[in-house]
């Protein structure tokens, strides 16, 4: 059995710091979340120095011939991203891409309501799991929706910000219909590569 001295704190911290001097978690919001938010309970299978790797993914769940479907995306990307969606005080927020339910977390303290924030997933083992440790982690009121992303979530329109934990290959025209005015959209696009042959 593999077991460590070093507290989920210390490792916390440590990652903080990594990504801070690698020139994220610039806000001082985005910084604060990452400290407070104990990522080891929403990826509860992974090594403590796994968890808290600023640049590592943690793989949650894999299709059946091992490609993976779900992860917690690399703490480094998560503050780069979160700096780049500048969530304020009050805003209503749809993550396309329920992932363990950790980033849901984070724009659940960066906006001050659990409620205001969305998260939509088309797997329904991926949102059981995000829905568990978001209820576990005392944000039960994050509203986890099975369904499929592409398709935004409007009941829940219009959104302030949204971010896309995944990667698509364009902007569907439904996003754009649930953005409130001077709303900001944060997605890691695709680009097809052309073969120069």
């Amino acid at each position: 059995m593999h077991t460590t001295t070093t507290s989920p704190e210390a490792l916390r911290a440590a990652m903080v710091e990594r990504i801070r001097k690698a020139g994220h978690a610039q806000r001082s919001e985005v910084e604060r979340v990452l400290l407070d938010t104990p990522r080891h309970e929403f990826v509860p299978d992974a090594d403590l120095a796994v968890a808290y790797d600023p640049w590592q993914a943690v793989v949650t769940h894999r299709f059946d011939d091992g490609r993976s479907l779900s992860c917690a995306s690399a703490p480094w990307l998560v503050a780069a991203m979160l700096d780049q969606l500048d969530v304020q005080p009050g805003n209503r927020i749809l993550e396309i891409g329920a992932g363990t339910g950790y980033n849901a977390s984070l724009l659940a303290q960066l906006t001050g309501r659990a409620d205001l924030v969305t998260t939509i997933d088309i797997d329904p083992d991926v949102t059981a799991k995000a829905s568990q440790a978001l209820a576990a982690t005392g944000y039960g009121d994050v509203h986890v929706i099975t369904g499929d992303g592409g398709h935004g979530y409007p009941d829940h329109a219009p959104y302030d910000r949204m971010i896309a934990t995944v990667s698509p290959w364009d902007i569907p025209a439904s996003w754009w219909r649930q953005l409130a005015p001077g709303a900001r959209l944060v997605a890691p696009l695709r680009f097809p590569v052309k073969s120069a042959c």
